[in-house]
């Protein structure tokens, strides 16, 4: 039984958006394959439901089952489509098993409805071999992975989409954004930066997004050659014969000047995203000694609530400086092996030592004037650098509990320079003795108890004066670069306050707005700053598994662990309208992902290493350091011992689309930035549909029509003799709407499509699931107003799932018990119901406050 080799040609109903294709092969899910075709460490069974027949991986976290396949051009775009079934809750992971470049993942259920159907899912991959595979993981306990077919297209091109040629400048922006620059020699095929560059841009193009935030600094400083600051760089890299390597420099060769020129003849733009946790210069000049600082010497390490100093991140990230790489290279030489993860390391560069008394923070002081002046003069030199290339738009902070420029929390920053500036500024002198050695954490006691208003507010100003320095820093070069801060909440709110539990929900703790203020920005003063902008996080995954004490636990997963991202993103209505009132508010999307690393090893890499002279080189320049990296699995009867199992998680079928329309419709957000650990290239035609509609659009705010933006969202726009306007659904369901004009226009024109219909005063459309749509019409066609119907179906099931919600609290209520926020969300449900904003009340249903009310009223 082996695989369907054929000739077929791509066209309408197989290939889509990806046209001018070749079938090379189907694999029918539901039959049998010999063992060099297909395996399984679980009893894989087909299945047959009303979605129709498919294979099913065991209930086991790590249950899976994979195909072997064949292709004829390595390097050529190809497409695997895969047929799954949304019919129960699921994780599954989608890998080749050993590099990123098949890596995908879904989940269903949970937090949206089932469908019943059979979905796809079609990831665009380059082979770097000819033989390939794709397997199947079930990722939680429960949520079985599950497959009726793959089939794999060889791919003519990749051909960019049609953008409208008239868009308004600048139209707004929508754009990929990388959190970690370790994987370009392990994802999009590439064997070296000049591959990926090309298959990140071929892909940009095609997808319709037109920017790219990426790493130039990442954890330990720049990853170019700064002249101001230790550079260095680091990636992970996969040879033709599977094998995988760690290489690294401290002399990076620039090759962002490469992806500048290269995006400037594209007409695509590139933000330079700055994880700023540590720079060498300030590391060099670190004051940890907590006797000397106790006596009154100066440090530019912040001091803690708790009389300890901050000497290091409190994080994950302390590893990845490439000097340490240097000498954990000398203990592999010299032991054959290191586990990175579980082994005794040489001690870190720079003599970073973690603390485990003190929590995830910045190790630096933001007010301390060494550390403004090093982040004010690195800003300056990488204005003054890329500023020549038209391509490159500015820099984008990324706000971690652990970066810099903020305190990260409430919990840091009682040294003795940020109190004086505080008591002379403010007039409010501290009752506490200036000499005591444990002065900080008393000082904490007073600013949080007494005038926490106060302490915040000075504290936010500051904060925001620093980033005003700096942009006028990076400015200086080119007017029009900017400033980003891009605030996070999955890299904050457990670093901070630990893994989700009930403490940490929806109304049992402060909004994302009030936690963010603590840390030291206050998005308020950002309203209208010139040269700077804020991003808010929404569309988080994380609820869906990879972090706290049941990462893996599926169905098994506490309420507590699976709802707190999610509620924020969607719920957290204080959050969400402080990001609408900016001028030019914009949102990131992180696709989290979820990691097995099996027993992670390095090794020296064998004498006549045959991959050594091409791996061993970047960009251009020997590597310092190259290893051997591998993870370590049980056998399952996978074809090769070269594995790594990492996968981001998306929600299944149309619900991809909900973090982008919820963006639209709540903050009318004028940028879109989306991504993680590499590229997404699963879900192409939703990008492109999405991309026709909104980059068509001026890249400024909208007026609202009418009174609500449930289920659909209205606003209009006149500008240039033009009235823009865009309608967006926010829900999984079709919504009719009739939009009311003053007169009837003469031409309304789709800006997704270019063509032109006519319209009455009262002007029927039906937008499908999360759609956005764009037109332009004459300037002076105001619009009047607009209604909605949703499914009469759909609105009754709400109905009467609210009234069971209600009869659940006044049970909870009966019994004495407690859910924190309880009154005032119930009374948020009822004026959703009477109000008819649907979409937000299926979110509160799915919330922690009435999953928890269901299960204490189920006791």
């Amino acid at each position: 039984m082996g695989l369907l080799m054929t000739s077929t040609a791509m066209g309408a109903g197989t290939g889509g958006a990806e046209s001018g294709g070749r079938l090379l092969h189907r694999i029918d899910c539901t039959q049998d394959y010999p063992p060099e075709r297909y395996f399984t460490n679980c009893s894989a069974g087909v299945v047959e439901s009303g979605a129709g027949r498919y294979r099913e991986g065991g209930p086991k976290a790590a249950d899976r089952f994979g195909y072997r396949f064949s292709v004829e051009r390595v390097g050529k775009p190809h497409v695997a489509v895969i047929r799954y079934p949304d019919d129960k809750r699921r994780y599954m992971c989608v890998m080749d098993s050993t590099t990123y470049d098949l890596s995908t993942g879904l989940f269903t259920n949970w937090a949206q409805p089932l469908s019943g159907a059979m979905h796809e899912l079609r990831q665009i991959f380059w082979p770097r071999w000819r033989d390939c595979s794709v397997v199947f993981m079930s990722w939680g306990e429960g949520e079985p992975a599950a497959a009726a077919s793959v089939e794999i297209w060889e791919l003519d091109e990749l051909a960019p989409l049609a953008l409208p040629a008239k868009a308004p400048s600048p139209r707004r922006e929508l754009g990929i954004q990388y959190e970690d620059p370790c994987g370009t020699g392990e994802a999009e095929g590439a064997m070296n930066r000049e591959q990926w560059l090309d298959h990140l841009t071929e892909y940009a193009l095609h997808s319709g997004q037109g920017l790219l935030v990426y790493p130039m600094v990442w954890y330990h400083g720049p990853a170019f050659p700064s002249e101001r600051e230790p550079s260095g760089a680091l990636d992970m890299a996969v040879a033709r014969d599977r094998n995988q390597y760690l290489r690294w420099t401290t002399h990076p060769e620039d090759w962002y000047a490469r992806l500048l020129k290269r995006f400037g003849q594209k007409g695509l733009k590139y933000r330079a995203s700055l994880t700023m946790m540590r720079l060498g210069s300030l590391m060099q000049k670190m004051n940890t000694d907590i006797a000397a600082i106790k006596g009154g010497a100066d440090t530019i390490n912040n001091m803690n609530w708790n009389d300890h100093v901050q000497g290091s991140t409190g994080d994950w990230t302390p590893l990845y400086n490439v000097r340490n790489f240097n000498e954990i290279a000398k203990l592999v030489k010299q032991q054959g092996r290191v586990e990175p993860f579980g082994s005794k390391l040489p001690p870190f560069a720079y003599g970073e030592t973690p603390d485990p008394a003190n929590p995830m923070s910045p190790i630096f002081n933001p007010l301390h004037p060494v550390v403004q002046e090093a982040l004010t003069e690195f800003v300056r030199e990488i204005g003054a650098r890329y500023a020549k290339y038209p391509a490159f738009e500015g820099v984008s902070f990324n706000m971690y509990a652990s970066c810099m420029p903020w305190f990260g929390s409430i919990r840091s920053g009682y040294d003795d320079l940020t109190i004086g500036l505080f008591e002379k500024e403010t007039g409010i002198h501290l009752p506490v003795d200036a000499k005591a050695p444990d002065r900080f954490s008393k000082r904490y006691d007073y600013l949080t108890r007494v005038c926490r208003a106060a302490w915040v507010d000075w504290r936010c100003r500051k904060v925001r004066d620093l980033f005003v320095k700096m942009s006028q820093a990076l400015a200086a070069a080119r007017p029009d670069l900017d400033v980003v801060i891009t605030l996070w909440d999955e890299t904050t709110i457990p670093g901070v306050l630990g893994m989700p539990l009930g403490a940490h929900q929806l109304y049992a703790r402060q909004s994302n707005v009030d936690f963010f203020r603590d840390a030291g920005i206050d998005m308020a003063l950002y309203r209208d700053v010139p040269g700077i902008r804020v991003d808010t996080p929404m569309g988080n995954s994380r609820d869906r598994g990879g972090h706290g004490a049941h990462s893996a636990g599926g169905v098994n997963t506490p309420i507590e662990e699976a709802t707190m991202y999610r509620d924020f993103d969607y719920l957290d209505q204080e959050s969400l309208d402080a990001a609408h009132a900016h001028a030019k508010p914009g949102a990131f999307i992180f696709n989290c992902w979820v990691e097995a690393w099996g027993k992670h090893v390095w090794s020296w890499p064998e004498p006549g290493d045959p991959n050594a002279r091409e791996l061993g080189m970047m960009d251009g320049k020997p590597a310092e350091g190259l290893l051997r990296i591998n993870s370590e699995y049980p056998k399952d009867g996978f074809w090769w011992d070269s594995q790594l199992r990492i996968t981001p998680g998306f929600p299944g079928g149309p619900h991809f689309l909900e973090p982008y329309a919820h963006a639209v419709a709540e903050l009318d957000a004028c940028r879109i930035t989306r991504g993680g650990l590499f590229l997404d290239k699963a879900h192409t035609e939703a990008i492109q549909q999405f991309a026709r509609a909104y980059r068509a659009l001026p890249g400024e705010k909208f007026e609202t029509v009418g009174a609500t933006t449930d289920p659909v969202a209205v606003r209009t726009l006149q500008r240039d003799g033009v009235r823009y306007l865009y309608l967006v659904n926010r829900d999984y369901y079709p919504v009719n709407v009739e939009v009311t004009f003053n007169a009837a226009p003469k031409e309304v024109q789709d800006l997704s499509t270019g063509k032109k219909q006519t319209a009455s005063d009262r002007w029927a459309l039906t937008l499908g699931p999360y759609e956005l749509r764009s037109y332009s019409l004459e300037s002076n066609a105001a619009v009047a107003g607009f209604t909605t119907a949703s499914s009469p179906d759909i609105v009754a099931q709400l109905t009467k799932d609210a009234e069971s919600a209600f009869k659940t609290f006044a049970d909870v209520r009966a019994r004495s018990l407690m859910v924190p926020g309880l009154d005032t969300f119930e009374a948020r449900m009822r004026a959703a119901l009477t109000e008819r904003r649907w979409a937000w009340l299926r979110r509160a249903l799915t919330s922690y406050i009435v999953r928890k009310s269901r299960e204490l009223s189920a006791k």
